[in-house]
């Protein structure tokens, strides 16, 4: 498959496939655990930086429940519509599009979230030190990081060639994962069926072993406080869906 390394610029893929992905289920599944993240992270209260915060499925609770926010992201047209919502709930939310890779505040964040395995999108390794290095300057001692990520092992244990989701609209997603790379990138390809229309997209990501998530955190400076199979804590095993993963400084 074709690799686009730079998919994620493209606000294109977002505005297309935003329905599928961006949908009141989702923005429900976010309001839970927006509140789950905090408890793992042991923060209560604080300010939160929310990178590659998209529509702001987490950052708008998380303000709701009254923690400063700072939402980042690169995709000016998913910024939009958290600005319209959160101007609509008159919440203080910070705005920033900028990269990931790019911005830090030094020592300006108790908690740093990247969900949905927005660590990863990067197609050279040095780009995800990058992140990580940016992050432990943006957190004030004590601070926390959690990571949201899809664990290699549970991929090879239960990745299919074909998946398909119908939508109550009667839209389809179709999705066509493969691993690649030594099984350490998932490449993707989306066909998207709305009426008579059939939008299709190719992307990828990193995937990450829990053994190899640990040693980059390490290697960057932080601990790892705990992996985890979902973001209410759950024990980490193979047929965990997701690997929620909490790191700190001191």
């Amino acid at each position: 498959m074709d690799r686009n390394t730079d998919w994620y610029l493209d606000e294109t893929f977002w505005r297309t496939f935003y329905p599928c992905m961006f949908n009141e289920e989702t923005f429900a599944r976010g309001e839970d655990e927006a509140r789950a993240l905090a408890r793992l992270a042991g923060k209560d209260s604080g300010s939160v930086l929310d990178l590659g915060a998209g529509p702001g499925r987490h950052a708008l609770p998380l303000a709701r429940s009254g923690y400063s926010v700072t939402a980042l992201d690169t995709s000016d047209w998913l910024l939009d519509r958290l600005r319209t919502q959160a101007e609509a709930e008159d919440l203080a939310i910070e705005i920033v599009c900028d990269d990931m890779r790019e911005f830090s505040r030094e020592g300006a964040f108790d908690l740093v979230l990247i969900m949905w395995t927005s660590f990863g999108y990067f197609e050279d390794p040095q780009d995800h030190v990058r992140v990580l290095e940016s992050v432990r300057k943006s957190l004030a001692p004590g601070g926390r990081l959690v990571l949201d990520l899809v664990s290699r092992e549970h991929l090879s244990h239960t990745l299919q060639p074909v998946h398909l989701t119908e939508f109550d609209d009667e839209s389809i997603l179709v999705e066509r994962p493969l691993l690649v790379d030594e099984m350490t990138r998932l490449d993707n390809e989306w066909l998207y069926i709305t009426g008579e229309k059939v939008h299709r997209a190719r992307f990828s990501h990193h995937a990450w072993s829990s053994s190899e998530i640990r040693r980059l955190l390490a290697d960057c400076g932080f601990e790892c406080h705990g992996l985890y199979g979902s973001v209410e804590g759950e024990l980490l095993e193979l047929q965990s869906e997701r690997m929620v993963v909490v790191g700190g400084i001191e």
